[in-house]
């Protein structure tokens, strides 16, 4: 627009003004009036039309907002027109009829109107590459409408607004097919305010838009110009009989007139439609969500095959939605065969840490989370083998105890090495293999981590329940950060010592077993931010592919084995620190998120989820890591030690699993957390219909495509510095993307369906 301004000089001698947008891909032109080409919108029509570019028809209001600019914004400027300049006979001509609400052009016409443009479908937002946007009034015109009211425009703004698919006005005409609210009648107020409280429950409580759509009904428009209805007003008088209704009933939904509205104009109920069980523009379901977020994963794993090997062995033979249950599970293995290896973290610096893997592959039955033992198997090779002799000396031991000889001769039981446990294992032999499994590398003591796979999480529950291998919680819960236990019991059979806690587990299970070892009983304990849960997609009826049986890839097999084999052998401290910083600016920018939520038990509860994602970042990416770079390693005695650069391509993977985790922690336990925090905040409410968090909430109501504006509206922010902020956290943490060509260009789109 600016290199084309400047060659027409006909023009440039009536702009005062011309700089960048707070996008930086727009130009805002502030430019003198001509009382002969008429009004405001007449000369934005006129000038922009000069300009070979369609005026926007949504943007004509005398005192509509727009974000200042930074001096080295700014295009141009003539500071003697733009702060000197008055026309008093503009002035005089226009001003009445703008405060009479009289904004539409006078002599000139919208081409929208006639061509059926996207304008047509604008409800007030900004579109940065149309001409008028922010045609600032230099002639006077000091008070006129906040916004157009009473607009000749054949075409009604929400038209095309759609309600999960559904045309809203549509709905709207279906609820007054019968009669229209009238003067006659007296009941056009109340009209607008019961359907403004009806729109309020559908669209998430968005009361400008609900203000925009009441707005537009021939009806309230009659009201408008008869009176000056307040039709703000209204929408916040709505709102309070919303939050009333909301906090009487556990779950509110609309009017019965407007529910047979919705059901007749749909064909659907309002139950199944808000449910997702379909839907125009083909809504999903929750579980069609999941497998499509797990999939989009699964794509940004297949991305980095190139650069991980080790990572298309992991998850060959899998649907891609399975990719990250894979990824997890093949790294809590590593991470164990890491167990010589620790690193530093920005809480503590001083601190140790090790590799600490507490994981749960949760799905429905039949849902291939037998692909979690099939990797286990080929991965834990090297431990297993290992054990077998500690196993074997430990059962000599045991027979030798039947013999009376064995006693008189006082034989020590063995302290041999068994690092793999079953679930089905006594506290004592637990605690006493982990005394025994030290070792010493270059004058350095280790404890080697314990490690425990079942393929059903059920059964390791129940087992804890009685027995001599009766409750293991307190050892799962210091087991992520290693904390130290000990015991001091009376029986001879067990050790009387202090130990730090080195115990890697992973469990598979469906969600009522997770549902019976994480639930709002126990929440409090801390289990659920220690716990990395990946769910397994939805198989909807699909066959998995027929393996032929002379098809196996033996050299895929032994190329993870042999890996599995040379991450035994590596010591020392990796050198994950620039990795730590990155993550710590990660949980900045969701930390700010964080803040944004109204609720003070929302925000503690999403504070806390997000406290230890750093932690599984680092620990299941560590081993991938590790295999890429091994070749700057160098063999010292029987191990594998040195250095080497993080690169960006490691922080993907990185970020990638801080994402997952942080999501689908998000998933199972936010609504525990929240009332964990609800009860703790001594504020208990019956409530299954909590709002969401802000930022997901806000999120969720962005289109696909979307500008700043929208972004203001959505999640409610009053100034453009916020807005900034939030773009260029939704940008960095590749929840959205920069629309850099084709008519969209300078828009956003959205990358994800959910906020990650």
């Amino acid at each position: 627009i600016w290199y084309k301004l400047r060659e027409i000089e006909e023009l440039m001698k009536r702009v005062a003004l011309v700089y960048i947008t707070s996008s930086g891909f727009g130009a805002r032109i502030v430019f003198t009036a001509d009382i002969k080409d008429g009004n405001l919108a007449d000369n934005q029509i006129v000038f922009a039309e000069k300009l070979g570019y369609q005026p926007d028809e949504s943007c004509i209001d005398a005192t509509r907002n727009s974000f200042s600019p930074k001096e080295e914004d700014i295009l141009y400027i003539n500071e003697e027109l733009l702060f000197d300049y008055y026309d008093e006979d503009f002035d005089k001509r226009f001003t009445p009829e703008y405060r009479e609400k009289r904004t539409q052009p006078l002599y000139h016409e919208f081409p929208s109107v006639h061509k059926g443009t996207d304008a047509e479908n604008k409800l007030g937002t900004d579109a940065e590459d149309n001409i008028g946007t922010d045609f600032t009034d230099l002639h006077g015109l000091k008070n006129s409408a906040a916004e157009n009211k009473s607009s000749d425009n054949p075409c009604n703004p929400c038209q095309k607004l759609k309600w999960r698919g559904y045309d809203i006005q549509g709905i709207i005409d279906q609820r007054y097919a019968a009669k229209l609210p009238c003067a006659a009648d007296s009941n056009r107020h109340n009209e607008s305010l019961k359907l403004a409280t009806d729109l309020l429950l559908m669209l998430d409580g968005d009361k400008a838009l609900v203000q925009r759509i009441v707005e537009a009904q021939s009806w309230v428009k009659e009201i408008i110009d008869e009176r000056d209805e307040n039709v703000e007003q209204t929408v916040a008088s709505a709102a309070e009989c919303v939050a009333q209704k909301e906090k009487k009933y556990a779950s509110s939904q609309p009017s019965k007139v407007m529910l047979e509205a919705i059901k007749a104009f749909t064909g659907k109920t309002y139950q199944e439609i808000i449910k997702g069980i379909s839907d125009e523009n083909g809504g999903k379901t929750k579980s069609a969500i999941l497998n499509a977020q797990l999939d989009a994963w699964g794509a940004e794993i297949e991305a980095l095959f190139p650069h991980y090997p080790m990572l298309q062995d992991v998850c060959a033979g899998l649907k891609r939605s399975q990719y990250p249950a894979a990824i997890f599970v093949a790294g809590g293995v590593m991470m164990t065969l890491m167990t010589r290896c620790w690193y530093k973290f920005y809480h503590r610096p001083y601190q140790e840490r090790r590799l600490n893997c507490s994981l749960y592959i949760i799905g429905h039955p039949a849902s291939n989370k037998s692909m979690a033992d099939d990797i286990y198997k080929i991965l834990s090779a090297p431990i297993a083998a290992a054990d077998k002799a500690g196993k074997a000396a430990l059962n000599r031991y045991k027979q030798d105890l039947k013999k009376k000889a064995a006693n008189k001769e006082g034989k020590d039981k063995p302290q041999g090495i068994i690092r793999i446990h079953p679930a089905r294992t006594s506290n004592g032999q637990l605690i006493q293999d982990m005394l025994n499994a030290k070792e010493t590398i270059d004058g350095k003591e280790l404890q080697l981590h314990m490690f425990t796979f079942d393929t059903e999480l059920d059964n390791a529950t129940m087992l804890q329940q009685g027995g001599s291998w009766i409750n293991k919680q307190s050892m799962e819960l210091k087991a992520f950060h290693n904390e130290e236990d000990g015991q001091m019991y009376q029986n001879s059979d067990s050790p009387v010592d202090e130990f730090n806690v080195t115990w890697n587990y992973i469990y598979t299970g469906t969600p009522i077993a997770l549902k019976r070892k994480v639930n709002e009983r126990n929440f409090g304990s801390g289990l659920s931010t220690r716990l990395a849960v990946i769910p397994m997609p939805k198989t909807n009826c699909e066959m998995i592919a027929f393996e032929e049986k002379d098809s196996i890839d033996w050299q895929r097999l032994e190329r993870m084995k042999t890996w599995a084999f040379k991450l035994d052998t590596r010591f020392g401290e990796l050198p994950l620190w620039p990795l730590v910083k990155k993550l710590y600016e990660w949980s900045e920018d969701r930390m700010e998120d964080c803040k944004e939520d109204t609720s003070e038990d929302q925000r503690d509860a999403f504070e806390l989820m997000l406290k230890r994602v750093p932690y599984h970042a680092l620990n299941y990416s560590a081993p991938f890591i590790d295999i890429r770079h091994w070749d700057n390693l160098h063999q010292q005695g029987s191990y594998w030690t040195g250095e080497y650069e993080v690169d960006e391509t490691d922080w993907k993977l990185c970020e990638l699993i801080a994402r997952i985790q942080y999501v689908t922690q998000q998933r199972f336990f936010s609504v525990m957390a929240e009332k964990y925090f609800t009860d703790m905040n001594n504020d208990v409410q019956i409530n299954d219909n909590r709002s969401k968090q802000k930022s997901t909430e806000g999120y969720s109501k962005l289109p696909e495509l979307f500008t700043k504006e929208d972004v203001r509206r959505c999640f409610g922010y009053d100034n453009a510095d916020a807005v900034k902020k939030k773009i260029y956290r939704l940008v960095k943490n590749q929840c959205i993307e920069l629309v850099k060509d084709g008519e969209h260009k300078g828009s956003y789109r959205k990358k994800v369906q959910i906020l990650q």
